[in-house]
C-alpha cells in the first residue's frame, strides 16, 4: 500500500517505489516474480551471448543468451510496464517459455563478469570509437614533436646569434598570453550573473537521473557518502545511483556491502585494465546508467539536497543546455592556511569565472565533480577520456567542440581540501599534468577548432589552456625577474630601453593580473559571507608561489608517466562550513 501510495505521488511504477524505497530486496522480488510467472529465475548458469550491447541490453531489460540446449533464447529483467505485461500474458496462457527471469542489478552484473575484457578494453577507449585524436592516449602528433623541435632548434639558433632579441620575443609571447588571459578573467567576472531560475518540475515529471560516484580506497568514507546521497531531495523511485570500485579494493566492497543499500543503489565492479584513472572507471559505469540524467560526485562530496531537482528544472527549462556545473565549496576550509588557500580557489573559479564564462557562452573547464550531464549527449561525445588526468577539464572542452553548451548551476557541492603540503603537491601537480595533455589534445588540429567553434570561442580555449599551462611555469619566475631587474639591476650597471620597457610592461602585467584576481576574491568571499579571510588575500597571492613547483613536476611526469593517477586521501579534515542540516550521518547497523 505504502509503495502503491509513492509510486501515484512520484509517477513511478509500485515495484520503482517499492525497490527504489528499500522496502522490498531486488532479489527477493525478482524471484518472487518468476515464481508468480512459473519461469525459471536466471542465476548465470547458461551463457550470455557475445553479441549482447549492455548499454541495449540495459535499456530493455533483456539480454540475449548463446544457443543452449535448453532452447532458451535471452534472460528478462523487466521493469515498470513491461512487468504488467509478463503478469497479463502469464494471467492468459500465453507466456513463452524460452526465457529467464532475472533482476536488473543481477543481469548487469553478470554482463560485467561474462564481457570483462570487452568491457575493460572499451572503457579505456570509449572516446577513440568517437575521435581518436581527441584523446590524450598518443600524445603529441608527429606534427606537434616537429613543430617543437623545429622551434627548439630556431631558439638555439637566435640564441647564439642574437640572445637578447630571443628573450624580446620570448617576452612578447608570454605578455601576449598574460595580458588575454588577465583580459579574459575580466570580462568573465563582469559577465557572471546569478543562473536563471528555472520552475520546479513535479515529481510526477521527473525523469529516472543517475548518478556515478567513482571510489577507491574509500571504505572509511562510506557511511558519510551514502548519508550524502540518501540526503538528496529527489523520488527514491527514480534514482539511479551508481557506486563504482576497483576489482582490487576489497575493503572499500566490503564496507558497501555491510550497510546492505536499496536497490536504487548497484555497486559497479570495474574489472582490471589499464589505465587505473577515475575516467576510465566513469567509463565502465557509463554503459549500465538508466537516467535521461547524469551527475557525477566524488567520494567526499555533499551536494545540495535540492541539487538533482535544481538539474532537472534547468535542463527542462532550457533545451540548449547539455551539460550543467554546480559550485564546488571548500568544507573543511579552516582546519589549515592550505585549506583556506584552496577555499579562496575554489570560490574565486566557481562562483565567478566559471559562471562568467558559461554566460558569455565561452568555453570553460568543468570541475571533476558535480558535472551534471544529458545521457545522450555525453555518450555521443564519447564520455570521458581515460588517459587523461585531468577529465574534467578536457571534457568540457570537448563538450564545446561538438556544439555543446554548458551552463552554471545555482547549486553547491561541499568537498574536502588537501590540508597536507605533500597531498596538495600530488593532487596539483595531477591536474597540472591533465591540463597538459588537455592542451596537446587541443592544438592537434587548430584549424578544426577555429572552424567548429569560430575565432572567439576558439580563442578563448587557446587563452585558457595556454594561460594556465604557461603562467603556472612561469608567471613567478617572470615576477622575480621583474624584481630583480627593478631593485637589483640598477645597481649592477645601467638598463638598455629594452630592459625598461620589459620590466615596465611585466610589472604592470603582474598587477594587474594580481589586481583581478584579488577583486575576484574579495567580490565571491562577500557573496559567500566569509569575508572573515579577507586578511588572507595577502597571503593569496603569495601561496600562488608553490604552483610553479608542481607544474615542474608535472611536466617532469608527463614525460616519465603521463597516465598515472595521484589518489587523493579523504577522511582527514578536521572542520566544516557545511549548513548543519547538510552534517547529520544516519546510523547504519551492520
Amino acid at each position: 500500500m505504502l509503495a502503491a501510495t509513492i509510486a501515484a505521488r512520484c509517477g513511478a511504477s509500485s515495484e520503482q517505489a517499492l525497490l527504489g524505497e528499500g522496502l522490498m530486496g531486488e532479489e527477493d522480488y525478482y524471484r518472487a516474480l518468476a515464481q508468480h510467472l512459473r519461469t525459471p529465475y536466471y542465476c548465470g548458469k547458461q551463457a550470455i551471448s557475445s553479441d549482447a550491447v549492455p548499454a541495449k541490453a540495459v535499456a530493455s531489460g533483456i539480454t540475449p543468451l548463446a544457443p543452449n540446449e535448453f532452447g532458451l533464447c535471452a534472460v528478462v529483467a523487466p521493469r515498470g510496464a513491461a512487468i504488467t505485461l509478463l503478469l497479463s500474458a502469464a494471467g492468459e496462457g500465453r507466456l513463452p517459455a524460452s526465457f529467464l527471469i532475472c533482476s536488473p542489478q543481477r543481469m548487469a552484473a553478470i554482463l560485467r563478469s561474462r564481457m570483462g575484457e570487452t568491457l575493460s578494453a572499451e572503457a579505456s577507449d570509449t572516446l577513440t570509437s568517437v575521435d581518436p585524436t581527441l584523446s590524450a592516449r598518443t600524445g603529441a602528433s608527429r606534427g606537434q614533436v616537429a613543430s617543437a623541435f623545429a622551434a627548439l632548434i630556431l631558439s638555439i639558433a637566435l640564441w647564439l646569434v642574437a640572445p637578447k632579441a630571443l628573450a624580446l620575443l620570448i617576452s612578447i609571447f608570454l605578455w601576449t598570453i598574460f595580458a588575454a588571459a588577465v583580459a579574459l578573467r575580466l570580462v568573465a567576472m563582469a559577465a557572471n550573473r546569478a543562473p536563471r531560475a528555472a520552475a520546479p518540475v513535479a515529481d510526477a515529471e521527473l525523469p529516472v537521473y543517475s548518478v556515478i560516484v567513482p571510489l577507491y580506497q574509500e571504505a572509511e568514507g562510506i557511511p558519510r557518502l551514502v548519508a550524502a546521497l540518501d540526503g538528496l531531495d529527489y523520488p527514491r523511485a527514480k534514482l539511479d545511483i551508481k557506486l563504482v570500485v576497483e576489482e582490487r579494493d576489497a575493503a572499500t566492497l566490503t564496507a558497501i556491502a555491510r550497510l546492505h543499500l536499496p536497490a536504487r543503489y548497484d555497486v559497479v565492479v570495474a574489472p582490471p585494465g589499464a589505465p587505473s584513472t577515475k575516467p576510465r572507471a566513469l567509463n565502465v559505469a557509463l554503459p549500465f546508467v538508466r537516467g535521461d540524467y547524469v551527475v557525477v560526485y566524488d567520494a567526499e562530496d555533499t551536494p545540495e539536497p535540492n541539487q538533482l531537482r535544481a538539474a532537472a528544472a534547468r535542463f527542462a527549462d532550457d533545451p540548449d543546455i547539455d551539460c550543467l556545473q554546480a559550485r564546488l565549496a571548500i568544507d573543511n576550509l579552516d582546519d589549515c592556511n592550505l585549506t583556506k588557500m584552496f577555499a579562496i580557489e575554489y570560490c574565486v573559479l566557481f562562483d565567478i569565472i566559471n559562471p562568467g564564462l558559461a554566460a558569455l557562452g565561452a568555453p570553460l573547464a568543468l570541475g571533476g565533480t558535480s558535472n551534471h550531464f544529458r545521457t545522450p549527449v555525453l555518450r555521443a561525445v564519447g564520455g570521458w577520456d581515460a588517459w587523461n588526468v585531468t577529465e574534467d577539464a578536457d571534457l568540457g572542452f570537448r563538450l564545446a567542440l561538438f556544439g555543446r553548451r554548458v551552463g552554471a548551476l545555482d547549486s553547491d557541492t561541499y568537498e574536502e581540501a588537501p590540508g597536507e603540503l605533500k597531498a596538495w603537491l600530488a593532487q596539483r601537480t595531477r591536474w597540472l599534468k591533465g591540463w597538459m595533455q588537455t592542451l596537446i589534445v587541443h592544438s592537434r588540429q587548430p584549424l578544426r577548432m577555429m572552424r567548429r567553434l569560430g575565432p572567439v570561442r576558439a580563442l578563448a580555449v587557446v587563452i585558457l589552456l595556454t594561460s594556465t599551462v604557461l603562467s603556472s611555469l612561469f608567471g613567478p619566475l617572470l615576477l622575480a625577474a621583474a624584481l630583480w631587474r627593478t631593485f637589483g639591476a640598477p645597481w649592477l650597471g645601467p638598463s638598455s630601453p629594452i630592459d625598461v620597457w620589459s620590466t615596465v610592461i611585466t610589472l604592470l602585467l603582474l598587477i594587474s593580473g594580481s589586481q583581478a584576481t584579488l577583486i575576484g576574491a574579495f567580490i565571491a568571499l562577500g557573496n559567500r559571507r566569509l569575508g572573515r579571510l579577507y586578511p588572507m588575500l595577502p597571503r593569496f597571492l603569495a601561496y600562488h608561489a608553490l604552483i610553479p613547483v608542481a607544474a615542474w613536476l608535472a611536466l617532469f611526469e608527463l614525460a616519465r608517466r603521463p597516465f598515472h593517477w595521484a589518489k587523493t586521501e579523504h577522511g582527514k579534515s578536521r572542520t566544516s562550513v557545511r549548513p548543519a542540516a547538510l552534517c547529520e550521518t544516519p546510523h547504519f547497523a551492520d
